[in-house]
C-alpha cells in the first residue's frame, strides 16, 4: 500500500470511529441511561485511531471533549454531561497511554 493509501485507510477509520462515538453519545444523551461499557468501547476505539493517525493525547483529549459538546448542544444541560465528559478524559487517557501488549 502507498503511503497516500495509507493515509486514507487511517482517515477513513478516524472518521468511522468518530461517527460511531458520535452515535452513540446521541443515544446517551436522548435516552438518558447507557451501558458504560459500549460507550467505553466506542471512546476507546476513537483514540486508538486517532492515535495511529499520530495525534497526541492532547489533540485525542480536546478531539473527544469537542465531540461531546457538539451532540450535546442538541439536548438539554445537564451535570450528567459534565460527569461524562469527566468520565470519557479519563477513558481518553487511560486508552492513549496503555501500553500495548
Amino acid at each position: 500500500m502507498t503511503k497516500r493509501g495509507k493515509q486514507t485507510a487511517a482517515r477513513n477509520a478516524v472518521g468511522k470511529a468518530h461517527i460511531n462515538l458520535a452515535k452513540a453519545l446521541a443515544a446517551v444523551f436522548a435516552a438518558g441511561v447507557y451501558t458504560k461499557e459500549e460507550l467505553q468501547a466506542a471512546v476507546c476505539t476513537y483514540v486508538a485511531e486517532m492515535k495511529q493517525g499520530g495525534e497526541t493525547g492532547e489533540e485525542v483529549v480536546q478531539a473527544a471533549q469537542g465531540l461531546v459538546r457538539e451532540v450535546g448542544v442538541r439536548f438539554p444541560s445537564s451535570e450528567r454531561t459534565q460527569i461524562l465528559l469527566a468520565d470519557m478524559v479519563t477513558w481518553c487517557l487511560a486508552e492513549y497511554y496503555r501500553e500495548s501488549a
